[in-house]
This record gives C-alpha cells, sequence and structure tokens, in this order.
C-alpha cells in the first residue's frame, strides 16, 4: 500500500475539500460543519462541568431542617422490640 502512494503520489492528493478553492461552497460547508461540531462538543462539556458543579455544591450543602426531623422520627427508640 506504501509502495503504491509512493510510486504514484498523483492518486494520493487530498480531497478537494481541503486541497480546492478555499472560497467555494464545499469549502465553506466544510468549515462550517466543523465549528459547529465545536459548537456543539464545547456545550456538552460545559453542561458536564456544570453538573458537576452543581453535585459539589448539593454534596456540601447543609442538611435541611425537615431532613433532620425525619430522621429522627424514622429512628426506634433503643430497648424497643418492634
Amino acid at each position: 500500500m506504501i509502495a503504491a502512494v509512493l510510486l504514484a503520489p498523483q492518486m494520493a492528493n487530498a480531497c478537494t475539500a481541503c486541497m480546492g478553492d478555499p472560497n467555494s461552497n464545499v469549502a465553506k460547508g466544510a468549515n462550517a460543519a466543523i465549528f459547529l461540531m465545536l459548537g456543539v462538543l464545547g456545550g456538552m462539556f460545559s453542561l458536564l462541568v456544570a453538573f458537576g458543579i452543581c453535585l459539589y455544591r448539593r454534596a456540601n450543602a447543609p442538611v435541611p431542617p425537615h431532613a433532620e426531623i425525619s430522621d429522627g422520627i424514622d429512628a426506634q427508640p433503643e430497648g424497643s422490640l418492634g
């Protein structure tokens, strides 16, 4: 395969989107697709970071008063049989 590429360099040219006219519609479409994919990836990574921050804040938040009361209600007194 490498020998074929080295012996016939005219067959190893890049596609027209890469090596063609940079002002053509194909090149503009390829650039737009690349920026769209970068935007989607940036959005997904920023949402992932925001979710991590939300989990961090929730883990470090003080326990709400109603949660402390419900913990005391569910606990059975010592010495009970039930």
